[in-house]
């Protein structure tokens, strides 16, 4: 039992740090060592270079998970793509997150103007009556098409997952090449002093399930339909 336990151990710390001993002189490197400043300076600066390479792969790979991606130019070009999306699917409600980058867009008044009502609650079954569920996305990964939400108070994780339409708001700045590149960024986010999430999210796609026979079935246990924009 002793030996399964330090076993156990082992792989555990082996998972958190890698091999502990240095190649040639057993000497202990732990991940508390790491420049993450560093290494995350060195992330966004590369990242630029390549930031059309980036949107050119999230862009594929959303495709390939059934959501529907867009370009937005602009702020108009953003609000006029929302308007048009409200109308199409004639949406009478929303939800959205009470976030400084959203608020600056000024969508709650264009959703106003254009008949909606927002639900301001945040109980779980209010939210689950919207229409369209209206997030930005702190992070998209390139190579999986995957979304990125750090959720708070302000900006809860059921905006997301209940109303039958999800609808994020990507900046092309926030996209990274994969999910290492973004653990670096988070770490050094929280070694600057950032406030610690409640909760992280990641999305792929719309909900979706499948039965015994793999019949696949979208919408079951969350939104059925995914909207990116990405500006």
């Amino acid at each position: 039992m002793k030996d399964s336990r330090e076993e156990i151990l082992r792989k555990v710390k082996l998972g958190l740090y890698g091999d502990t001993r240095h190649k040639e002189g057993g000497i202990s490197t732990r991940d508390s060592e790491r420049d993450f400043a560093k290494e995350a300076e060195e992330l966004l600066r590369n990242r630029i270079t390549i930031t059309d390479k980036l949107l050119e792969q999230l862009i594929k790979e959303l495709l390939n998970v059934s959501t529907e991606v867009r370009e937005a130019q602009g702020e108009e070009e953003l609000r006029d793509f929302i308007a048009g999306l409200v109308h199409d699917k004639g949406v009478s409600s929303f939800v959205m997150w009470e976030s400084e980058s959203l608020n600056s867009l000024g969508l709650k008044e264009l959703l106003n103007r254009e008949g909606l009502r927002q639900i301001t609650s945040n109980d779980r079954n209010d939210i689950a009556e919207a229409g369209i569920g209206i997030t930005g996305a702190d992070y998209a990964i390139a190579d999986t098409g995957t979304l990125v939400l750090l959720t708070d108070e302000d900006r809860p994780r059921s905006v997301s997952l209940l109303p039958p339409v999800h609808l994020a708001i990507v900046r092309k700045s926030d996209i990274v090449s994969n999910i290492r590149e973004l653990f670096i960024i988070l770490k050094h986010n929280l070694d600057a002093g950032h406030s610690i999430p409640s909760c992280m999210t990641f999305i792929t796609g719309p909900s979706r399930t499948a039965d015994i026979e793999l019949n696949l079935t979208l919408g079951v246990h969350g939104p059925k339909e995914l909207y990116v924009i990405i500006i």
